[in-house]
């Protein structure tokens, strides 16, 4: 289950005293740090904490004034600076060197309950949104922090900002960010509006039920993904060989995509080890057009079986499958198959972060002039620092 889904399911769940929560959300980034942009934790009122907003740094200071920070109802953001040399800012774990922006607001309020009940039908929909938030508005004006506009590929927007004075310049980047699937932070005169792409959840098609598609799926579930599982022998294709998966099916030669649902956000990976099994699947799968289509075995193998078909291999085809890393147990390939189908699917060449010049997040970039900064609180820890810093 991926981070999202977790925090929506927990929202579900929460009834009587425990009908509110604080989310956080990571909203802008400045220099290095854990989380991008999009992270999110939710604090329910015991403490416990679902996803993250850092490696640990922040999580512990956040639960501790998150409930304080937004006691009047209204969201905050809030600004913590882990760049200091200071020893006791690496002492308690605080060495990321960056600043991060961090929106905390009251589940029960109704902008963030409309939210959340837009990312459910749309979770369960498997539909990608965009989601304009206010992180930053002139106190003068009748925008506030928390107003959003929410907008899909096929419906009218909704939210806050929709009659707002500047809806329409929210609007257009809501609409280019859902285009070209990427965040942003956006500048509309003194507001800032933090512009985020949401993609469904990873599919993952699995053609092969036997041993060594076990620690594939296991991989796919730990990272989020909806995992489905199909076999033509009976006694593989069975649902307790693949705890947490959507669906296990029997390859039908009538129907051999039966229930298996394939679109451009799904990721296919072929390891029946039959030949003839693989000749059947391949024009089916090839044209559902899958965002990615690794198949198991020599490149000799996957050139036959195009050849034969008389197909050219398109470039979301990767035969073999998996990043080249030295692996030859199924767990292993697993693992490279699985790192190769996150790389090509976030758009990443895989290589080694070491040798990657630009930094490890992509940051969400900013549009728009940006406006004059205002004084804004900067708070470290407590346990570092009591100090607040103010940035002008």
């Amino acid at each position: 289950m991926s981070e999202l889904d977790a925090i929506l399911d927990a929202w579900r769940g929460l009834q009587g005293k425990d009908a509110d929560a604080v989310l956080a959300t990571v909203v802008h980034v400045s220099g290095s740090a854990y989380r991008s942009p999009g992270g999110r934790m939710l604090i329910v009122p015991n403490g416990r904490r679902i996803g993250c907003v850092s490696g640990g740094c922040l999580e512990g200071e956040i639960t501790k004034k998150a409930w304080w920070f937004t006691e009047s109802g209204e969201p905050v953001v809030r600004v913590y600076d882990t760049t200091s040399d200071d020893g006791a800012v690496w002492e308690f774990g605080l060495g990321c060197n960056g600043v991060v922006h961090v929106l905390l607001e009251r589940v029960s309020t109704p902008a963030a309950a409309l939210m959340l009940d837009f990312l459910s039908a749309h979770r369960i929909a498997r539909k990608p949104v965009v989601v304009a938030t206010v992180v930053r508005a002139d106190t003068r004006s009748e925008i506030r922090i928390g107003d959003r506009l929410m907008l899909d590929d096929s419906s009218a927007p909704v939210g806050s900002l929709t009659g707002s004075a500047i809806a329409s310049q929210a609007m257009l980047h809501a609409v280019s960010a859902l285009g070209e699937k990427k965040t942003r932070l956006a500048h509309i005169g003194d507001t800032s509006v933090f512009v985020e792409y949401i993609r469904p959840a990873l599919s993952l098609a699995v053609f092969g039920a036997g041993h060594d598609s076990v620690p594939l799926v296991n991989i796919a579930i730990q990272l989020g993904w909806e995992v489905a599982v199909a076999d033509g022998r009976q006694g593989y294709a069975r649902p307790e060989r693949f705890p947490g998966v959507s669906r296990v099916v029997q390859i039908a030669a009538a129907d051999p995509l039966r229930e298996i649902v394939i679109d451009r956000d799904t990721a296919v990976v072929m390891m029946t080890h039959n030949y003839a099994l693989d000749l059947m699947l391949l024009p089916h799968i090839l044209s559902r057009r899958p965002c990615y289509l690794g198949m198991l075995g020599p490149r000799a193998r996957a050139e036959k079986l195009f050849a034969t078909l008389g197909l050219g291999p398109p470039a979301s085809v990767h035969a073999p499958a998996g990043l080249d890393a030295g692996c030859d147990s199924p767990a292993a390939i697993a693992l490279s198959i699985a790192a190769e189908i996150q790389a090509v699917t976030s758009f990443r060449p895989g290589g080694m972060l070491k040798h990657r010049p630009e930094p490890i997040h992509t940051p969400a970039y900013e549009l728009g002039s940006s406006p004059q900064e205002e004084t804004v609180a900067a708070v470290r820890p407590s346990y570092c620092e009591t100090t607040i810093e103010r940035h002008a």
